[in-house]
């Protein structure tokens, strides 16, 4: 038994090390790189939920992170981005910190994000920045206890940093 999850904990090692290889991590602080950073400059956006209110999505992704959507390190943190995220596929693996404070269930702390899927059509393509967060990503921005009630809300104004 100890000796199966050692060997899936290893291969999931493995892949993640060989996906840095690939596409530099882009999910860093930049506060622990540079202590004089200070808060970090935010824009604003659109923010909507897809898949289960749980959890990580819908069951198809163009970014091919399939297997690792709902398991450390993306935890069903993961967002489908517009265009203007999605980057015709160069955006895959970008990571963003999105946060609310537009509505009263809006705990205002940052949660990071990645793209992991394409949003392609209607409010997506017509914002200039849209996230299409997994339900879990929608409900970690909420106060606790209010993710369902922020989620109801179905489309929110955001801010977003790289």
């Amino acid at each position: 038994m100890a000796s199966s999850s050692f060997h899936r904990l290893s291969s999931l090692l493995v892949f993640v090390g060989f996906l840095s290889l690939l596409r530099p991590c882009a999910c860093y602080s930049r506060l622990f790189l540079n202590s004089s950073a200070g808060v970090l400059a935010t824009s604003p956006a659109v923010a909507t939920w897809y898949g289960s209110p749980g959890g990580a999505g819908s069951d198809g992704n163009v970014c091919n992170i399939l297997a690792l959507r709902s398991e450390p390190p993306f935890s069903s943190l993961i967002s489908a981005g517009g265009p203007s995220l999605y980057k015709s596929g160069k955006g895959c693996g970008a990571c963003y910190q999105v946060s609310c404070t537009s509505n009263g269930a809006c705990s205002g702390n940052p949660v990071t994000v990645v793209i992991t899927d394409e949003c392609p059509g209607g409010p997506c393509a017509s914002d200039p920045v849209h996230f299409d967060l997994s339900g879990t990503a929608f409900g970690a921005m909420a106060k606790p206890g209010q993710a369902d009630a922020l989620r109801n809300v179905g489309s929110l104004q955001i801010q977003y940093s790289r």
